[in-house]
């Protein structure tokens, strides 16, 4: 991918920038997601931890996932927008909450994970390779091979 991501949060003391190497785009049904997001399902685009800059201090939020890890959401102390997610305490990668764009045209999903717990009154998205947990092979994103 050679486009540049940037965007931030609704009130933009809080603003992000990166061109990655890689990318994943996906949509995320997981009860977490939802409930943080106030949304059907997570948009999110997956980046190396170390090629992300952020401008302003988000704050954070760590809570065990139903996969068992921990996951960091991050978020602007004074609107409350929701940013990105990574796992916690080692940062390796993060997600790009899509709604944050400053060109949500860039964000072209692939799959979906935690379809087991999909709303059903949400939009079924039968072109996308569904995961009904995690995805169940090892995806790399820079130099971290990681399990989703």
């Amino acid at each position: 991918m050679t486009d540049t991501l940037t965007g931030g949060c609704l009130c933009g003391a809080v603003r992000y920038s990166i061109t990655p190497s890689q990318t994943l785009h996906y949509l995320c049904h997981c009860s977490d997601c939802r409930k943080h997001g106030g949304t059907p399902f997570h948009c999110g685009i997956v980046v190396p931890a170390d090629e992300l800059s952020v401008d302003g201090e988000p704050k954070v939020y760590t809570k065990p996932a139903d996969s068992g890890r921990t996951i960091a959401r991050y978020f602007c102390g004074d609107c409350g927008g929701h940013l990105m997610t990574s796992p916690w305490p080692d940062p390796t990668r993060y997600s790009i909450k899509a709604g944050t764009l400053d060109k949500p045209e860039l964000y072209k999903p692939v799959a979906e994970i935690w379809r087991q717990s999909f709303v059903e009154w949400a939009d079924r998205h039968a072109d996308l390779e569904p995961f009904e947990q995690a995805f169940l092979r090892p995806v790399t994103i820079g130099q971290t091979k990681i399990e989703m």
